[in-house]
């Protein structure tokens, strides 16, 4: 049992959904290769990396004896997390956003160029690395950050300040992101593989140039509510829709696609960040005829 100095180690937890739904899980491995390097930053003053590596292959030990796969360190996850330490050393409190800061969602975003469909945060305070990782792991809500299987990537903080570490835990759901062709094939076989699931005749694929530039449209706009050129309205349904990986299709789209009338279909998606979706989705644009 602890007692009550470090039970009050731990003051608060916040876990955080990124925009977009829930999603396969990508390796850990690719999706952590799918991130280039991070923006350039200054290292905050007092950072202690040796207690960052320490806490990391805890957390690590831990998942491993869950049955877990280990997460995969991002950099600018661990850059985003060092300056959020900063921030708690420099207030000596615990807050998943002070004033002035930016929520977790941007500040990822703006640390890693990572495709992520959603993330959490642990902060911490305590006097040495086994006492922050124990009380963290006595927590219900933090340990359930430390052993979530959704989570694959993650970036670890910590700033002295005297004799006291700050910490701060930024994990995240690192999906694949995939080139404009590659993307449009993986929704194409969602819709082949409902359509089988379903006893459905299959469809014929259809090339429409100006698909891409509409789905593209939209991702600059940050809307769905563009407007598109007048020769797609010849569908039996229009949808347009943001998908955290091209596969995954809405209830609505699916419903769609499981009308025995149909024949044909078209369909485009981009990829990008906006100020909606920081962390990347898919802005895809289907026709079905």
């Amino acid at each position: 049992m602890l007692n009550s100095m470090l039970r009050a180690l731990i003051l608060s937890l916040a876990v955080v959904l990124l925009q977009g739904a829930a999603a396969e899980n990508a390796p850990a491995a690719n999706s952590a290769a799918a991130s280039v390097e991070a923006r350039q930053s200054n290292t905050p003053a007092g950072t202690d990396r040796e207690a960052e590596r320490e806490l990391f292959n805890k957390a690590n030990q831990e998942r491993t004896k869950a049955g877990l796969p280990p997460l995969q360190m991002d950099e600018g996850l661990a850059q985003a997390a060092r300056e959020h330490a900063a921030a708690l050393a420099a207030e000596q409190q615990l807050s998943h956003q002070f004033p002035g800061e930016a929520p977790l969602a941007q500040r990822l975003a703006t640390s890693t160029t990572l495709h992520l469909d959603r993330g959490g945060e642990n902060v911490a305070s305590a006097p040495s690395v086994d006492q922050a990782h124990e009380s963290l792991m006595l927590s219900p809500a933090h340990r359930d950050n430390l052993l979530n299987a959704s989570y694959n990537v993650a970036g670890f903080g910590v700033v002295r300040n005297g004799q006291t570490l700050y910490v701060t835990q930024d994990f995240g759901q690192g999906l694949l992101v995939y080139s404009h062709q590659a993307a449009d094939d993986r929704l194409a076989i969602s819709l082949a593989n409902l359509r089988t699931q379903r006893n459905l005749a299959p469809l014929e694929r259809l090339e429409n140039d100006v698909l891409s530039a509409a789905a593209c449209s939209m991702a600059q706009a940050n809307s769905l509510k563009t407007q598109l050129p007048r020769e797609m309205a010849q569908g039996r349904y229009l949808l347009r829709y943001t998908s955290p990986q091209p596969q995954i299709l809405p209830a609505d789209a699916a419903r769609a696609a499981g009308d025995r009338n149909l024949h044909a279909f078209a369909a485009s998606s981009c990829y990008a960040r906006t100020a909606s979706y920081p962390n990347g989705v898919y802005w895809v644009v289907l026709v079905l005829y």
